[in-house]
């Protein structure tokens, strides 16, 4: 088994958010890590100094996640490196039809894992170790629990529509009236 600070891992979203969140689950870890906002960055970092593990969203601007996996597929001296794939579209049956083409294409196998956003820290480490054979460093990433759900609440929200913000909202305000008629 490698040690945690033996492994580099690069993660590639175009929300600096998450993209910052899983960098720090993983930095927390004792890991390398590097970042790229999409596709074109990313391949830039690969070439210059390959990973030992890509975390990749797959719908980003400019070159994306799906289109990546498909240049590292083609591209012998990349093409073993482990992806994870780390969507909020992973039901989106387009977008799952493109990754299904990018992988028939290809010499390889698909990703090493897919994961649902919003991932919670101690699942995404998990992953990340059990793919890469690194000694589970423990679950402490420094976000408590309320951190990690607020993270999570976030994400859902960021692409909520009008009405169920309204229901979430109204939801909210019907338990802090609860809690206040307990007290």
């Amino acid at each position: 088994m490698r040690k945690p600070e033996d492994v580099r891992v690069l993660v590639v979203d175009d929300e600096p958010d998450i993209r910052d969140f899983l960098a720090s689950v993983l930095e927390d870890a004792g890991m390398e890590v590097d970042t790229a906002e999409d596709g074109n960055e990313a391949m830039a970092l690969i070439k210059e100094q390959p990973p030992d593990l890509i975390s990749l969203d797959l719908v980003m601007p400019g070159k994306s996640g799906i289109r990546l996996i498909h240049e590292l597929r083609r591209d012998p001296s990349l093409s073993k490196i482990p992806v994870v794939i780390v969507t909020g579209h992973a039901r989106d049956t387009e977008i799952k039809r493109d990754l299904d083409t990018v992988l028939a294409e290809s010499t390889m196998s698909g990703p090493a894992s897919f994961l649902e956003k919003p991932v919670t820290a101690k699942g995404y480490l998990e992953n990340i170790c059990r793919i890469l054979e690194v000694e589970s460093p423990g679950i402490e990433t420094g976000f408590d629990e309320a951190d990690v759900l607020r993270q999570e609440a976030e994400n859902l929200m960021a692409n909520a529509d009008k009405a169920t913000l309204q229901d979430i909202l109204a939801k909210l305000k019907a338990e802090r009236d609860s809690q206040k008629g307990e007290s």
